[in-house]
């Protein structure tokens, strides 16, 4: 809706001009005869005397009526600004003599068109003003333009506007649509019949396991004891005879008497 409302609505288009009042040349008086008072514009007597006439004019051009005649029609597609230049940002003070003209409409043909009727309104008031007040022709204060009238731009800043609108008022009523169904569906809900609560039955707890017993860690292997190697057996000393290297020497004693048998020892102990 936001992006619809930016291409529906049209585009504005500004102009403006800005104007300053200058005295003439020979002053505000007027003298022929040089015993006399000279003719001065009324204009030209006040101490601020160009932005009394500034204000003046600004005056007689801000109605209704002057601005119907300029092109702006109430309720219609122009609209037509006209002060001391206090709503132009480019002017930096407004204590001067000054009269701005800016103008907003929907084509840039009749943004023109309305301008220049202003700027030659300023110029025709400033004249009917001083004539009606009697003030001499050569003393007549004039307009010049500051900043000659400005070519229409567009200003789309009411598109935005309506573009900003139509996304705000989408939002709202989608969120309006979601609270109604939302609140249309709650009774409806609360409205069916709701199955009867069961009574509670007590079960029993269950016990949760033991926790498993930590592993036992292995036992440590027994660390075999050091056996010393038996000393080596001392052996004696073996003398010339007992070497295994030598021979037994041959005996040579007297002969052994034979051992008498037994019948034999039995004699002798029966003859004695």
């Amino acid at each position: 809706m936001g992006a619809t409302a930016y291409l529906v609505l049209p585009a504005r288009y500004t102009a403006d001009v800005s104007l300053v009042l200058a005295t003439p040349v020979n002053g505000g008086t007027v003298s022929n005869d040089k015993t006399k008072q000279g003719l001065t514009n009324p204009f030209l007597n006040f101490n601020d005397a160009l932005k009394t006439g500034a204000s003046i004019v600004i005056l007689a051009m801000n109605t209704q009526d002057v601005w119907t005649q300029l092109g702006a029609p109430k309720d219609g597609p122009t609209e037509i600004t006209i002060d001391d230049g206090r709503t132009n940002p480019n002017v930096l003070d407004i204590n001067g003599p000054y009269i701005y003209v800016r103008v907003a409409s929907d084509s840039p043909e009749r943004a023109t068109a309305v301008l220049m009727a202003a700027r030659q309104r300023v110029a025709a008031e400033l004249f009917k003003w001083q004539k009606a007040l009697g003030a001499p022709a050569n003393t007549f204060i004039t307009s010049t333009d500051i900043v000659p009238p400005a070519k229409p731009e567009a200003d789309h800043s009411l598109n935005w506007q309506g573009a900003i609108g139509g996304a705000l008022l989408c939002l709202f009523l989608g969120l309006g649509i979601a609270y109604g169904v939302l609140t249309r569906r709650a009774p409806a809900i609360a409205a069916k019949p709701q199955a009867p609560a069961r009574e509670p039955v007590a079960v029993a707890p269950v016990r949760e396991p033991a926790p498993p017993a930590p592993p036992t860690p292995p036992a440590p292997e027994p660390v075999p004891e050091r056996v010393e190697p038996p000393a080596p057996a001392v052996l004696p000393a073996l003398d010339e005879d007992s070497s295994a290297t030598m021979e037994f020497p041959a005996y040579r004693g007297e002969s052994l008497s034979p051992v008498p048998g037994p019948r034999k020892a039995n004699q002798d102990d029966g003859e004695g």
